[in-house]
């Protein structure tokens, strides 16, 4: 079995004790046979090692510090930094009327809501440097937006305050809040560098999505791409809901309708690994927490126009 390798904090990979190579930040890969060695992750920064067989229930069942992605034939395993386990901190906590909300650490970084309505706790995905609070206005009166500071990607909640509950969490390298609504601006780090702007209302209940803009960098060329890309461009194009049907031959866009449907919801698109065929994209699926999988699709280019899709 093939694996990939990737740690997130400066790390060696051993198999049976003997070192593999440094896996911060680049890709090892091997190729495995069963029976699996005793693998170790091993931090050079201080922590703890992991020891694991990279068998089926480990990978069916990944600790908290790991995610899994499985591209049909080998995995992908990344793993993030461990959860600080420093004493209690508060990151940043604002008081509104009838509210409390408080970004802190303990034993990993967290949030608390508290309203008159009731209590909302939730441990945070990602491990932000800073937070702010931002209470609605208007239609969002019933709000309280987060904006969390990453370090590389900027980060935006929602929170309801009937019923305290996260609404949104979304990427959000701008945020303007508005007495009808609010809008978010992603600039996605794709091959068109796009820009997407969201245009969020609040019903009382749901935030729904009521608009969105999309645009490309202007030195991006879709007229003369190389044809080997076209399906990477058209497939990012989708998935940011940008025009797509400028990649598809007149055939195809007779049933542009159903591709929705055929494609599903994907997060991203990547290159085939060694051992798939050359000419595959895949698309990155979300099954649960901290496990992926890559689809993979063929596509057919006649005048540099996507003629026909086919899931492998």
């Amino acid at each position: 079995m093939y694996f990939y390798f990737f740690c997130e904090f400066p790390a060696v990979v051993k198999f049976q004790g003997v070192i593999f190579g440094r896996v911060d930040n680049s890709v090892k890969f091997c190729n495995l046979s069963a029976p699996y060695p005793l693998t170790e992750i091993c931090p050079l920064s201080g922590g703890e090692n992991l020891n694991f067989y990279p068998d089926a229930d480990f990978l069916d069942n990944p600790p908290e510090n790991l995610t899994v992605t499985d591209l049909k034939g080998g995995y992908f395993l990344r793993f993030n930094k461990p959860r600080n386990f420093s004493e209690f901190k508060i990151v940043e906590q604002a008081k509104f009327s009838g509210a409390t909300i408080t970004a802190f650490i303990e034993n990993g970084f967290k949030l608390s809501l508290e309203t008159h309505s009731g209590f909302y706790a939730e441990t945070l995905a990602f491990s932000p440097v800073s937070a702010r609070f931002i209470r609605g206005e208007g239609a969002n009166a019933d709000l309280i937006f987060a904006l969390f500071d990453c370090g590389d990607k900027k980060i935006l909640h929602a929170y309801s305050l009937q019923s305290p509950a996260l609404l949104l969490s979304i990427n959000a390298d701008e945020f303007n809040p508005a007495i009808t609504g609010f809008t978010v601006t992603e600039r996605l780090r794709d091959m068109a560098k796009h820009v997407v702007t969201h245009d969020y209302r609040f019903d009382g209940k749901k935030i729904r999505e009521t608009g969105r803009k999309v645009s490309a960098c202007d030195k991006f060329d879709r007229e003369n791409l190389p044809e080997k890309l076209i399906p990477y461009a058209f497939t990012e194009e989708f998935s940011c809901g940008g025009d797509y049907s400028f990649y598809l031959a007149d055939s195809i866009k007779e049933n542009a309708d159903k591709l929705q449907s055929y494609f599903g919801t994907f997060l991203g698109v990547t290159p085939p690994p060694v051992f798939r065929k050359y000419d595959e994209v895949g698309l990155i699926y979300k099954h649960a927490e901290r496990k992926y999988s890559v689809e993979y699709f063929s596509f057919e280019i006649k005048d540099k126009k996507i003629s026909n899709i086919k899931k492998s």
